[in-house]
C-alpha cells in the first residue's frame, strides 16, 4: 500500500513505519523533521507543522494515498482539517485514539466490568473543554465525534490503553523500572489497586496495522489491548523479577503517603481506584489481536532500560529515600499495632 503517517517518528509510530517498510509498503511521513529514525532514507518526507493548518492542508491537497494514519490528532480541528485536505484522494483515514476517552464520568467502572466500545456515546457531547477534565481525553473525544458525524472519508478509530515498552516518552514505564533496578521495595496506595490492561508498544504497532488491513474495520471504533488482565501487584512483581530482584510491596493509605515531604504527588503509573477492564471482543472478531506474552516484553523492556537508557531519573525518584524510609516506618508501626491488637 501507499501510506501516509502523520507523525510516526517516535515510539510506536516509529515501530509502525519499520514494520510497514519491512513488508513492502511505500511510506510517506508528515513531520517537522526533527527526529529522523534509522529508516529515514527509506521513506518520503513532507516537512511541516500540522498546527499550521493552512500549510498542512496545502501540502496534502491533491496527494493520493491508500491510507492516512494520524498519530498526532488531538483536537477536532486536527481531524477536520485532515479529512477536508485528503477527501477524494485517500482510501481510508485511521485515527489513533486513547482509552482515556472512557474516563472522567464517561463510564461508571463500578457497573461496567468489563465494558466495550458501545458504552460511550458522543451524540450529546459538546465541543467544549469542561473545567477539571483532562484536555487530552476531551480533545480525543472531540476528534472521534467529528469523524463519526462528519467524515466524508472511510475511517477507522483505534483506541489504545497506556502503551508500555522501551523508550516510553511519558516515563510511565521508567517509573517502575528504575525502582525495580535498585531492588528495594515499592509503595502501593491502598485505594489504587484496580486491575487493568496495558499494551506493549510493538504489539500496539502490529495490531494497528492488522486493523488497517481489515475491511471489516471501516467506519468502526475498536479498542486494542493485551489479553491478560493485570493486577498492580503482579505488574510490580513481573518488573522486579525481570530486574533480578524479589518484589517487596508496602501497602499504605494515600493520606499517609501524601503527608510525607516530597511524596505529596506520589502516584505509581497505571494505578486506579477501580478495575478498568475493556472487552476486546470487537477487535478479536474483526481482525484478531496479536500479543507478546507479558513476562517476555516486560523482560525486554527492563533490559533496554538497564542497558541503553541514558535519560533523567523517573518522576519523583529524587525522593526515593523518603519512599523507603516511610515504608520501613509504616511496617514497623504496623507490626507494633498487630502485637497490641
Amino acid at each position: 500500500m501507499n501510506i501516509l503517517i502523520i507523525g510516526g517518528t517516535r515510539y510506536m509510530g516509529r515501530i509502525m513505519v519499520e514494520r510497514l517498510l519491512a513488508r513492502g509498503d511505500r511510506v510517506t511521513v508528515f513531520s517537522r523533521g526533527v527526529a529522523q529514525p534509522e529508516w529515514w532514507d527509506q521513506v518520503s518526507h513532507i516537512q511541516g507543522d500540522r498546527n499550521d493548518r493552512r500549510d498542512f492542508a496545502a501540502k496534502l491537497k491533491g496527494v493520493s494515498f491508500d491510507v492516512v494514519i494520524d498519530t498526532q490528532a488531538y483536537r477536532k480541528e486536527d481531524v477536520e482539517c485532515a479529512v477536508h485536505a485528503i477527501q477524494g484522494n485517500v482510501g481510508r483515514y485511521l485515527l489513533l485514539s486513547t482509552s482515556s476517552v472512557y474516563l472522567e464520568g464517561m463510564v461508571d467502572f463500578r457497573d461496567h466490568c468489563p465494558y466495550d466500545e458501545s458504552v460511550v456515546d458522543w451524540s450529546t457531547l459538546k465541543y467544549d473543554y469542561p473545567t477539571g477534565e483532562d484536555p487530552y481525553a476531551v480533545g480525543k473525544r472531540h476528534c472521534e465525534k467529528w469523524l463519526d458525524e462528519n467524515s466524508t472519508v472511510p475511517y477507522t478509530i483505534i483506541r489504545v490503553p497506556a502503551v508500555m515498552g522501551p523508550d516510553d516518552p511519558t516515563g510511565r514505564m521508567w517509573w517502575w523500572v528504575q525502582r525495580a533496578l535498585d531492588g528495594a521495595r515499592v509503595i502501593l496506595p491502598t485505594d489504587s489497586l484496580g486491575a487493568f490492561r496495558t499494551l506493549y508498544s510493538r504489539d500496539a504497532a502490529v495490531n494497528i496495522i492488522r486493523a488497517l488491513d481489515s475491511d471489516q474495520t471501516i467506519n468502526q471504533t475498536c479498542y486494542i489491548g493485551m489479553p491478560e488482565i493485570m493486577t498492580v501487584e503482579r505488574w510490580a512483581q513481573l518488573i522486579w523479577a525481570a530486574a533480578g530482584h524479589e518484589c517487596q510491596i508496602a501497602y499504605l493509605p494515600r493520606e499517609v503517603i501524601r503527608k510525607q515531604p516530597g511524596l505529596q504527588a506520589y502516584a505509581p503509573p497505571l494505578t486506579r481506584p477501580l478495575a478498568n477492564i475493556h472487552d476486546l471482543s470487537r477487535a478479536q472478531r474483526l481482525f484478531g489481536i496479536r500479543a507478546t506474552p507479558v513476562a517476555e516484553w516486560v523482560q525486554t523492556t527492563v533490559d533496554w532500560y538497564r542497558d541503553s537508557y541514558r535519560g533523567a531519573d523517573s518522576q519523583g525518584y529524587q525522593f526515593r529515600n523518603e519512599e523507603l524510609s516511610l515504608a520501613a516506618k509504616w511496617e514497623e508501626r504496623y507490626a507494633e499495632f498487630l502485637k497490641e491488637f
